[in-house]
């Protein structure tokens, strides 16, 4: 699901919720399990899409340092928490302006060609398992980031890498 989407959907999940209840806003959110819960999801995915504009706005190299720490971090999650850590990243990434997400697509596509063969089979593999459920539209957004990511790439490295990632979105 879309991350400001979901957001709303938190918020406003909240807003019925102790809109319902007698006591002040603070009152209910301090005893409210489930405003808790949706303030924590609703916090992390806040925290997502921070780190992407952030990361954006950063020079290539510091933003594939700062990712790549990202990165391997994936790499130590259980597979379930992987797959959904990513997938809060690539749904907030689809949310960003073309320039910022083309910016931070060309860092992951670099790191991508970087990293060891084991672990970017892992997180070609997840990617391709979440982008199964996107959009046409969102699809046709990842591919277009993608070739203009690797514009720079001499020619076989760049139609290699081209053909991996239309392989994950098919």
């Amino acid at each position: 699901m879309a991350t400001r989407t979901e957001i709303d959907r938190l918020v406003a999940q909240c807003e019925e919720c102790a809109g319902a209840d007698t006591r002040s806003y603070e009152e209910h959110f301090a005893t409210c399990p489930k405003c808790q819960a949706a303030a924590e999801q609703a916090q992390h995915l806040n925290m997502q899409l921070e780190f992407l504009e952030n990361l954006s706005s950063k020079p290539l190299e510091e933003r594939k340092l700062l990712l790549g720490a990202r990165m391997r971090g994936f790499m130590d999650m259980p597979e379930a928490e992987r797959k959904e850590a990513i997938s809060d990243l690539m749904d907030a990434l689809g949310e960003m302006p073309e320039e910022n997400r083309d910016a931070v697509v060309k860092a992951r596509t670099d790191l991508m060609m970087e990293i060891p063969k084991e672990h970017r089979e892992t997180l070609m593999g997840d990617f391709g398992d979440i982008m199964q459920g996107w959009s046409p539209e969102r699809k046709m957004m990842e591919k277009q980031a993608v070739m203009r990511a690797t514009d720079d790439y001499m020619f076989l490295k760049r139609m290699m890498v081209r053909k991996k990632f239309s392989k994950l979105m098919e």
